[in-house]
């Protein structure tokens, strides 16, 4: 009886054990730090799913992409943490750069800034929110077309604080001031503040 109650309990254990590292695991693979490559070269991402930074990702690129996504319904949470260039020279890096046909990529929570071109760049059906995007030398979101863009900062940009292809594209919830010019097509959702106005 003993020895049965013991074996009982024993398997109980296992089955939990083997339960809580299934989960562990699960939970492991559900987002993927991101990591700057030891060449310092561009971070490609070419495969869907969810990733986040783990710390602020300092680049000294100037013309390449600092991330560049080559699949569709990516997700990057910069977690609260900055892409930061120090680049001397060049003058087109994008921090976060979608190739033509990609789509469904979301980008959340962090800042970036002094980059020498652009910040983001994305295609259809994207997302951008609760973003910084602060003293770039390009744009600060550039959108082909059916992008949301909401809660974001978009301040001292060298280019449009907002590039949107069409008016297929919506904006809501976001402060945009001291850039060359603060949003160029899209649809405003209402309250946008652009400069000292309601845009």
């Amino acid at each position: 009886m003993f020895n049965r109650e013991r074996v009982g309990n024993l398997m109980v254990s296992l089955c939990l054990s083997i339960l809580l590292l299934g989960l562990s695991q699960g939970a492991a693979h559900a987002q993927t730090k991101l990591v700057k490559p030891a060449s310092g070269g561009t971070l490609t991402i070419n495969k869907s799913g969810s990733y986040f930074l783990a710390a602020n990702y300092i680049t000294s690129l100037g013309n390449l992409p600092v991330i560049k996504i080559t699949v569709s319904n990516v997700t990057i949470n910069l977690n609260g943490f900055s892409i930061i260039s120090q680049a001397s020279g060049g003058s087109s890096a994008i921090a976060i750069n979608t190739i033509s046909g990609v789509t469904g990529v979301t980008i959340v929570n962090g800042t970036i800034t002094k980059m020498k071109g652009t910040a983001i760049v994305l295609n259809g059906s994207s997302t951008v929110s609760g973003v910084q995007l602060i003293n770039n030398n390009g744009d600060g979101v550039d959108c082909t077309s059916s992008c949301l863009v909401t809660n974001n900062v978009i301040t001292g940009n060298g280019g449009t604080g907002l590039n949107f292809s069409d008016a297929t594209s919506g904006y809501q919830n976001n402060i945009l001031t001291g850039n060359g010019t603060n949003v160029t097509g899209g649809t405003s959702l209402s309250h946008n503040v652009c400069g000292s106005s309601v845009c």
